[in-house]
């Protein structure tokens, strides 16, 4: 009986600790429409920002002349991590993912960056 109950409460417990996977949410083209530097307008133009995830764990990004390319992955705590080729894994927080709408929450050099990107159609 005791058996049965650690079994039965394990099974709970993993059940319970699951998050949706939303990387599904992620595939497609993503143009960017708002880009704030500690809540103010950055000054950089949102629509050069582009991107584009596949279905095989690949992306594309590109901004005005810069491109790259590269693996990505997304956590459970929506902590996205992209590869390009050799060059050390980057972290990004999603603070939203809906099948619309993207925004990235990013930290360069100390100052909290957003950028808001919305799927092509």
């Amino acid at each position: 009986m005791k058996k049965l109950l650690i079994i039965s409460c394990s099974i709970l417990l993993l059940i319970s600790c699951q998050q949706e996977d939303k990387t599904p949410l992620l595939i497609g083209k993503w143009e960017g429409v708002s880009w704030t530097v500690q809540g103010k307008n950055s000054g950089r133009n949102a629509t050069n920002a582009r991107f584009e995830f596949k279905s095989d764990n690949t992306y594309t990004a590109s901004y005005g002349g810069d491109n790259e390319a590269g693996t990505f992955r997304l956590r459970f705590d929506n902590k996205l991590f992209t590869t390009e080729g050799d060059k050390i894994e980057k972290s990004v927080l999603l603070s939203k993912i809906t099948a619309d709408t993207i925004i990235m929450d990013m930290n360069r050099v100390g100052d909290r960056e957003q950028l808001v990107l919305v799927k092509q159609r």
